[in-house]
């Protein structure tokens, strides 16, 4: 069973123990699955108690075998109840005044309950302290990350033998799951933001490319009913249309995103292969800019304004009122990390980031075009992680 190394988590504890005596925060209280595994090396169920000083205390609720297990913390305890946390925390931090929970995932309903049970403490927001932490991952997570892109580019090298003329999108998305799944993909992709969510990713073809849905991202998709609005649905493939493989590898908990364009055929519509030629031109001189110290609304607004001088203002991430206002994000547990290369995103580059950058055109009544890469930010620059073709990969029908 792979674990995460005992090293590797004594330095994110230390991190955050930092950042809580940097606030004057007493203890934190970690409970959110995706954050409990970063601190943990497990998501068991149960409560990770940080003080600001001193051993971190693991309460589990279940499974306590496999926590132990999983986890290279040395104090990890059964928690009967939810009502014990405060005499579990009193044995460590008799009277803790301040204690920071994860406020931006937190039911309001738990919150409420932390305040009940301690009613003599302020409740403050470590959410962002935390995600902060996460968004600069350590050469530990850049080798997952460069495991899953290996298998990323298996999976986009096995496309053209799934994809044929008549092919349902949901069929033609299943085979490319099956196949991503015996490699090592978890099936789960994890997202921060309340109300979003995606399975994989997206597969489409066709008008489908420019189905309009909730997701916060430039392509949508209609899926298989209004009670999944997204991703691939019931239309056939045809000859002549563009198809897109926008899928997540999601090995050992982290995502790798990347996006190919395939086309079922060989006479791309004109405007397609402009839009797309235009996407990786704005890829190009993003990685030409972007080193540590750059702010991250700079790369956009950079990329907004080559999308302007081509012509394509109006299809640049999504059409009309449907337009992603960014045109990167951060990945690592959860597909929506920090940063985020949008406006107003007025926080620079550091050495250890990790991104998805995907410029991406929407043509109504035509289809769309693009790419996406993971990156890396390194003391010179941005290094890809995804290394794959970036042209549109033209198939055979059959």
């Amino acid at each position: 069973m792979e674990t995460i190394p005992s090293k590797e988590i004594d330095e994110r504890i230390k991190k955050l123990q930092l950042k809580l005596r940097e606030k004057e925060i007493e203890a934190a209280i970690i409970a959110q699955n995706v954050d409990l595994f970063y601190f943990t090396g497990t998501c068991q169920k149960g409560y990770l108690i940080v003080p600001a000083q001193g051993e971190p205390l693991f309460l589990v609720n279940k499974s306590l075998k496999r926590a132990q297990e999983e986890s290279p913390l040395a104090n990890i305890q059964f928690l009967q109840s939810f009502r014990n946390l405060p005499a579990a925390l009193q044995e460590n931090m008799p009277h803790p005044k301040k204690i920071g929970l994860e406020l931006d995932v937190l039911p309001a309903h738990l919150y409420l309950r932390f305040q009940k049970i301690f009613p003599q403490a302020q409740i403050v927001d470590i959410s962002m302290a935390i995600r902060k932490l996460r968004m600069l991952k350590s050469p530990y997570e850049i080798e997952i990350f460069r495991q899953g892109a290996a298998i990323d580019r298996q999976m986009l090298d096995a496309v053209p033998r799934f994809l044929r003329e008549g092919k349902r999108e949901v069929e033609f998305a299943a085979e490319i799951e099956c196949f991503l799944r015996s490699l090592g993909h978890q099936g789960a992709v994890r997202m921060r933001q309340f109300n979003q969510e995606t399975f994989y990713g997206h597969v489409m073809s066709g008008e489908n490319l420019t189905y309009p849905t909730f997701f916060d991202g430039p392509t949508g998709g209609p899926g298989l009913s209004p009670a999944y609005p997204q991703g691939p649905g019931w239309k056939k493939i045809h000859k002549g249309e563009m198809v897109l493989v926008d899928y997540l590898t999601v090995y050992q908990g982290y995502c790798v995103d990347s996006t190919r364009f395939f086309f079922l055929g060989d006479n791309v519509p004109e405007l397609l292969q402009k839009a797309h030629q235009v996407t990786l031109l704005i890829q190009d001189e993003i990685i030409k800019t972007a080193k540590p110290g750059v702010y991250c609304s700079e790369i956009y607004r950079l990329a907004r304004q080559l999308a302007a001088d081509s012509g394509f203002k109006d299809y640049f991430m999504g059409h009309s009122e449907d337009q992603a206002p960014f045109v990167g994000h951060g990945v690592g547990l959860e597909l929506d990390e920090l940063p985020f290369i949008a406006d107003r995103q007025d926080y620079p580059l550091q050495e250890g980031m990790v991104f998805a950058l995907e410029p991406k055109m929407i043509i109504p009544g035509l289809g769309a075009a693009g790419v996406e890469n993971t990156l890396l930010v390194t003391d010179r620059g941005l290094e890809k992680i995804t290394i794959y073709p970036e042209d549109i990969i033209l198939v055979e029908p059959r």
